[in-house]
């Protein structure tokens, strides 16, 4: 519902018995009946017969599209003996609406009404309604309502973005707004919910982060009074239309939510409760009118990415008396959402709730991680006193393991208190396990603070003190997410945010998008270049770098403005927040020009490939010759070849140089040699690392063979380490080592694609796309009987496990129809066998050996190898 887009983009996955299936033709059909498609007559597009293996990303090329319609379509594909298959099912999109001028509604809003106001209007339908789509817009978080029932399964919706200009006051540093700005509207089809008779459409608002005024330090930048857009299309079956829009006549009142802030919580009096206040039949002639309100500057686009959602609850693992009529409720587990309450209460009774991440010697809670005791995530509950009351908020999520709940006359029933589970509804992609329990119970602790940072379509640092797209944070963690979760509509929505961040002058980005204050420096904004290359590579959308290109290259052009001569970044413009690689353990003794000149030469070098993606010759020539410039610089600024190091020869400096690809061959195995003995198990190596050079740090370390090491440090249970992390009673990551600061921050879950990529050993091949092949390369372990990893990627689920017991060695694989692997065994392999359905298999006619690789297609695989002892 609500496809933005005047020429979507179709994909598909296949399905076929037996092996090395592959596509090699397709046809697309769109037409505005299912009829027509099965007639074939009256197509808005027939692609024909298209000799082609991809089956990703097909671009529509059919006659226009118009707004606020629905479109029926379906593929077929031809296999690798040209054989016609089954056509897939008939599918359908609806558009949005892709003018200005489709939109015939007001803002309108409540000046005059205290807390979270309510809207109401009335209207009639007298005959029957084929199609009834309603249109949602909001400057702040909405929920729409429809004869008496709230309207979809949303929470904290519309998506966050920067609405709109504002007057921003006491930032930390210098900014200056010069970006675009977007409004996103929610589209939902209430055919369905439509009778004959008397209408009632009605929404509820809250403030998000439009008017958000409590937390402040980075600055002042509420954008105003929230307010509402709707229009409701019905087309009769008749074929006659009617539309219903905001407007001056609409009535409004205030509600149960007297008050709400994202960052704080909200207080709900259920004695102002208007019951029955969104149904046709409520009495509304004493509440207000709305008032017409002035519209953003924003462009109204529909929401593509994956909306917030109640995903689960989870129960308590205890329960403490505190003090009379307290209890604190220990969930076990970190996560973002609130608590479900149940009581049965006198009119009036107060239930206050409060939330914290530990909690101090005494058993009360401890805010100092979630932001201090002056920024107490809590809510308020009134009760009515009318039987048995739930409640859960609606305008505010929070960050927490523990919730002291006060207000209790009695003690509390079992189900009093429930943890609600809510982040954006991203599918779950990919799974991994091994083992050691250790490396497993960090993958746990990744998976749940990536999906704890995930609302609004923003990949959030923490999801209580700051809650902020941290741009850094964001893409370090982008392909950790990319292997576990659906991320492609995520993500394409934040590079939007990004972009609109992005000063159309200068070029720079700042540290945060959408923009809400917030430190970082060059490796912050570099995400503009390396999470859409991802996003590419991953689901084969071409789209995304060229409606970004233009913007890349500004900020590569951005970045060779913060140099003296072209190479070695030497400041940030406006102002100086360089942080380096953040929170490295101890004091950050790591020079901020290494880790920036690094950005400066790795988005370089992705420019050049993007120019290449984009048949763009001449740019990919230019950016190839200025990435060798800047490696070159860095070498002469860095590289001290007498001691065979970067900088100062820890906290990573070397390891920007092996990930930005300088070191010189003369001097690689030297500066190898001494990092390895750093960090080996027997000189009690332990992890030196920040922000950026942990993934580094473990992506190198992976690469050169050694995963025993890399596991050591992994698992070490002395600070600074993940082990250290659980050892202290983590389940979801820290922001920093030593734990001083958020409890739930994504930033080092980089480590989750080591394990895909290197303990698994299943990673995207660099010499494809949309994962059309995959390597899998065993890690040769001695600390590990088995490990596996399944990732479900936009062509199918690909899938490896391995097992050794002693000297033999087992791997189990399974390939999608038109997908490839290219199996990598280590060099002292013996006896290999490969086989599929308990036959074994040949090589030229069953699969393919290209130099080291073993190359098969879809199917499922077994390929076992011994290796010797000695």
């Amino acid at each position: 519902m609500g496809i933005q887009a005047k020429t979507p983009r179709f994909s598909w996955q296949l399905s076929a018995a037996g092996r090395n299936r592959f596509q090699t033709a397709y046809r697309i059909t769109v037409a505005d009946e299912p009829g027509k498609l099965l007639a074939g007559r009256g197509l808005h597009w027939d692609s024909g017969k298209i000799r082609s293996d991809q089956q990703v990303h097909i671009e529509y090329a059919g006659s226009p599209l118009a707004s606020d319609s629905r479109y029926y379509w379906r593929v077929a594909a031809w296999d690798e003996a040209d054989a016609e298959g089954e056509p897939g099912d008939i599918s359908f999109f609806h558009t949005g609406l892709y003018r200005a001028e489709d939109w015939n509604g007001q803002w309108i809003g409540a000046p005059d009404v205290a807390g979270s106001p309510l809207f109401r209007a009335t209207f009639t339908v007298d005959r029957p309604c084929a199609r009834a789509v309603a249109y949602f817009a909001c400057l702040g978080y909405g929920e729409l309502y429809f004869n008496g029932n709230k309207v979809g399964d949303h929470v904290l919706d519309p998506n966050w973005s920067d609405y709109d200009h504002r007057t921003i006051e006491g930032l930390l540093y210098p900014y200056e707004d010069n970006g675009s700005k977007t409004v996103y509207y929610v589209a939902y089809d209430i055919t369905s919910e439509l009778t004959t008779g008397k209408q009632c459409i009605g929404a509820m608002l809250g403030n998000g982060f439009y008017n958000q005024t409590v937390r402040t330090i980075e600055g002042r930048m509420s954008y105003g009074l929230p307010r509402i857009l709707i229009q409701l299309e019905l087309i009769y079956e008749d074929g006659s239309k009617e539309r219903i829009v905001t407007d001056e006549s609409w009535r409004c009142e205030s509600g149960p939510i007297v008050f709400d802030n994202v960052f704080v919580g909200e207080v709900y009096d259920a004695r102002c409760d208007k019951r029955g206040w969104s149904e046709a039949a409520y009495d509304d002639s004493s509440w207000r009118f709305a008032k017409s309100m002035k519209a953003p500057s924003g462009r109204l686009t529909a929401q593509q990415s994956p909306p917030d959602k109640a995903m689960g609850t989870i129960q308590p693992v205890s329960r403490t008396r505190l003090r009379e009529g307290v209890y604190v409720f220990d969930m076990g587990q970190n996560f973002s959402g609130w608590v479900r309450l149940r009581v049965r209460s006198e009119h009036g009774g107060r239930y206050e709730m409060r939330y914290a991440e530990e909690l101090d010697p005494d058993g009360a809670l401890d805010f100092t991680s979630a932001g201090g005791t002056e920024q107490i995530q809590r809510d308020v509950y009134i009760a009515k006193g009318d039987g048995f009351e739930c409640y859960e908020p609606r305008f505010a999520w929070h960050g927490f393991r523990y919730v002291e709940v006060a207000g209790f006359a009695e003690e509390p029933a079992e189900d009093a208190v429930i943890g609600v589970v809510v982040h954006s509804a991203v599918e779950s992609a990919g799974s991994f396990e091994c083992s050691d329990e250790t490396l497993n119970r960090v993958q746990s602790m990744y998976r749940w603070s990536q999906l704890s940072n995930m609302h609004g379509g923003v990949p959030s640092d923490c999801p209580h003190r700051e809650r902020l797209g941290y741009t850094g944070d964001g893409h370090i963690t982008a392909l950790a997410a990319i292997y576990n979760f659906g991320m492609a509509s995520f993500y394409r929505k934040w590079i939007q945010d990004i972009a609109d961040a992005q000063n159309r002058q200068t070029g720079f980005v700042p540290h945060t998008a959408p923009f809400n204050g917030g430190g970082g420096g060059p490796g912050w904004g570099s995400a503009y270049v390396i999470v859409p290359w991802l996003i590419y590579r991953a689901y084969g959308d071409l789209s995304i770098l060229r409606d970004h290109y233009a913007g890349m290259r500004k900020w590569a052009e951005y970045l060779r403005g913060c140099t003296d001569d072209g190479c070695i970044v030497v400041r940030e413009e406006p102002g100086s927040w360089c942080l380096g690689d953040w929170c490295i353990p101890g004091s950050i003794e790591l020079p901020e020009q290494v880790v920036n000149t690094y950005f400066h030469g790795y988005v370089t070098k992705l420019l050049g490939r993007i120019a290449h993606a984009l048949g763009l010759s001449a740019d990919r020539k230019e950016y190839e010759r200025r990435y060798e410039e800047i490696c070159s610089a860095f070498n002469e600024a860095f590289l001290d070849r007498g001691l065979n190091q970067y900088s100062i020869g820890r906290q990573g400096s070397d390891l920007f140089a092996y990930a930005l690809g300088c070191v010189p061959s003369d001097a690689e195995p030297f500066i190898r040699q001494r990092l390895l003995a750093r960090y080996a198990e027997e000189n009690d190596g332990c992890i030196d690392t920040g922000i950026f050079g942990t993934g580094l740090l473990f992506d190198a370390l992976g690469g050169w063979g050694v995963t025993d090491t890399a596991i050591a440090l992994a698992v070490r249970d002395e600070y600074p380490g993940y082990g250290y992390m659980l050892k202290q009673g983590a389940t979801t990551l820290w922001e920093r080592w030593d734990g001083l600061e958020s409890h739930n921050h994504p930033m080092f879950g980089s480590i989750s694609a080591w394990m895909y990529e290197h303990v698994a050993g299943m990673r995207m091949c660099d010499e494809s796309v949309a994962f059309g092949r995959v390597i899998v390369k065993p890690p040769t372990t001695s600390k590990l009987t088995y490990a596996q990893a399944s990732i479900a990627t936009i062509r199918g689920k690909y899938a490896a496990s391995w097992r050794r017991d002693g000297e033999q060695w087992v791997l189990e694989t399974s390939v999608p129809v038109n997908g490839s692997m290219a199996i990598e065994l280590p060099a002292m392999a013996s006896s290999v066998s490969i086989a599929e359905s308990g036959q074994r298999l040949a090589e030229d006619s069953d699969y393919q050996v290209d130099g080291n690789r073993i190359v098969l297609g879809s199917g499922d695989y077994r390929t076992s190898w011994r290796i010797e002892s000695a």
